[in-house]
């Protein structure tokens, strides 16, 4: 990638303006991409404006689907109090997601408080 605007440098402040991360954490995190993947992922933050780091498996076609059903099904079941009131609920319902992408579709998921272990959650 010799273009200046794909270079690891430029790509990790272009996710740090979205994201408002430490420049440093940008650059580890897309290093671990693999290098055709760095660009998708960072415009797919971009044009999204998510604000915390996701699991760069949600940019598969197939997972979005698979993920979208499921985050629909865990609300419905919020509304229900399947996972309780209040401080915590958030998380059990992303663990139940997290458990169900594994569980029936064998796709192996970061939450988003495992993408970004330095922010606090409910």
């Amino acid at each position: 990638m010799s273009d200046q605007g794909t270079s690891i440098a430029m790509l990790a402040m272009r996710l740090r303006a979205v994201t408002q991360r430490q420049p440093s954490l940008c650059k580890q995190f897309l290093e671990s991409l693999p290098e055709e993947k760095r660009v998708a992922y960072v415009e797919h933050m971009e044009a999204n404006n998510y604000s915390l780091l996701i699991d760069p498996v949600e940019l598969e076609p197939a997972v979005q689907v698979v993920l979208s059903e499921l985050r629909r099904e865990a609300n419905q079941l919020r509304e229900q109090g399947e996972f309780g009131r209040g401080m915590g609920s958030g998380g059990r319902l992303l663990g139940w997601v997290k458990h169900q992408l594994q569980e029936r579709h064998g796709i192996t998921w970061k939450t988003p408080w495992e993408m970004n272990p330095d922010c606090a959650f409910d």
